[in-house]
């Protein structure tokens, strides 16, 4: 008997095995063949169905289109391809800018006219709320589409069959970087520096040891961060500040830092003097941000801006509102909220972004700003001060915010703003509102990410 289940279990671990890496390995050269395929349906995740084969997808495809096209890996039982020929175009494709656009997993609708990458994420909103409509469309929050990207991580590796360091992002659904001269939607100068940054690491003593780069471009300083695994020479630390010294200009510094283990503490080499602040700002209100560069910044500041205004309007701000703004970050929206509201309370989980979100607080003169650290994610959160509120802000990560939307409806706040990176986590938590007797007065997608199939979008509700 007990052989029988030692001989089960062996069995059945071989196959869980078997499974996974048929799943997860790319598939091997042998297997690859060219097809002929006419694409169906575009999926939210960026790739073509196609109509003569279920389990193939096809990346930098549009609908109705004929393409020749090869498979380059399989992920949970659907072979994922690319096209090498285009026989027959859809109406909306664009030659994309990037020469990599193809290959790499930064953007994936390049090949897609903007204006239609826009009707293609309202329609996801739209069929993500297919049962629960609003009263209302909101027009879309549109920004720049190039030269956005002002956060990023960098991924750095030397590759051994070419003898030579790549920085860049990643391959769409597989691990190596791509080798490109520039990136049109990381901000200037970073996506004119791609080049100089793999010069630089594979000049480095240690060109093996440094996994990634982080990047942080602010209003007149650009921060780069070298995550590095083993000790770092002399010779190299002059090298860096070589570069940010060759790259800086009258209007635009450069500062690098180091990231040593553990990961978390960094230290600045260049300048040796000064602030380590970052900025932004929200001119709108009258606002000025510091940051440093680890810290959670929106990625996109032209739609950031807008993002706020909206954000502001929607809630209908007097003197006499007191306002919980949730997952309040360093202070986004709290410090533009507390231009109009009597009070503002915001709550964070992360307690270095609470002592960035007081310090930017009294950087702009603000005194009806409370901060506070707290998991918001507790299945029936204790939030000090919720029975004065009359208005909530609420801008959850891609989980969202099931239970603190139970807690809201409990209190039956008049107004809440939702503030959304997932519009299926969005989704969930307004039918929790509107089945306690909200109003789903409006939802509209933000573009923060062009050129990508990430969906934020902003909805509100009101009793």
């Amino acid at each position: 008997m007990i052989e029988a289940i030692v001989t089960y279990l062996r069995a059945s671990l071989t196959r869980k095995i078997r499974r996974f890496f048929v799943a997860e390995v790319p598939l091997a050269k042998k297997k690859f063949s060219l097809q002929l395929v006419t694409t169906g349906d575009l999926n939210e995740d960026g790739y073509c169905s196609v109509e003569s084969d279920p389990k193939l997808g096809v990346y930098g495809a549009l609908p109705g289109e004929e393409l020749t096209v090869m498979p380059f890996t399989r992920r949970q039982r659907r072979i994922f391809a690319r096209p090498t020929e285009i026989h027959t175009s859809h109406i909306d494709r664009v030659q994309p800018p990037c020469s990599v656009a193809d290959v790499c997993g930064g953007c994936s609708l390049q090949h897609l006219d903007a204006d239609r990458q826009i009707q293609f994420k309202q329609q996801f909103v739209k069929d993500t709320f297919a049962d629960l409509q609003p009263a209302e469309w909101f027009e879309p929050l549109r920004g720049d589409v190039f030269n956005y990207r002002a956060k990023g991580r960098l991924g750095v590796k030397f590759v051994d069959k070419k003898q030579k360091v790549l920085v860049g992002f990643r391959e769409q659904l597989k691990p190596f970087i791509v080798e490109t001269k520039q990136c049109h939607v990381l901000r200037e100068p970073v996506g004119q520096l791609i080049p100089d940054l793999a010069n630089l690491v594979e000049g480095l003593s240690i060109p093996r040891e440094l996994p990634q780069i982080e990047v942080a471009v602010s209003e007149g300083v650009v921060a780069f961060v070298f995550r590095h695994l083993a000790d770092l020479q002399p010779e190299d630390l002059q090298a860096l500040v070589s570069f940010a010294k060759k790259h800086s200009t009258e209007h635009q510094q450069i500062q690098m830092y180091l990231q040593p283990n553990p990961p978390e503490v960094i230290h600045r080499i260049y300048p040796e003097t000064g602030s380590d602040y970052l900025h932004y700002t929200l001119e709108q209100f009258d606002l000025k941000f510091e940051f440093l560069p680890l810290d959670f910044t929106q990625v996109n500041p032209s739609i950031n801006t807008k993002m706020v205004a909206k954000a502001v309007e929607l809630l209908g701000l007097t003197s006499n509102d007191q306002v919980f703004d949730a997952f309040c970050g360093i202070g986004n929206f709290s410090l533009a909220l507390a231009r109009s509201a009597g009070h503002v309370l915001g709550i964070e989980a992360s307690e270095q972004s609470v002592v960035r979100a007081r310090h930017n607080a009294d950087l702009n003169g603000i005194n009806n700003c409370v901060f506070m650290a707290q998991n918001l994610f507790a299945e029936s959160p204790e939030i000090q001060g919720l029975e004065r509120v009359n208005k909530v802000l609420l801008d959850p990560p891609r989980s969202g915010a099931e239970s603190l939307c139970k807690k809201l409806a409990s209190h039956k706040v008049e107004r809440v703003v939702y503030v959304s990176c997932n519009p299926v986590s969005l989704a969930r938590d307004a039918k929790i509102l509107v089945a306690n007797g909200y109003k789903f007065d409006g939802a509209g997608v933000i573009d923060m990410f062009p050129h990508t199939t990430h969906v934020e979008s902003i909805a509100s509700f009101s009793i």
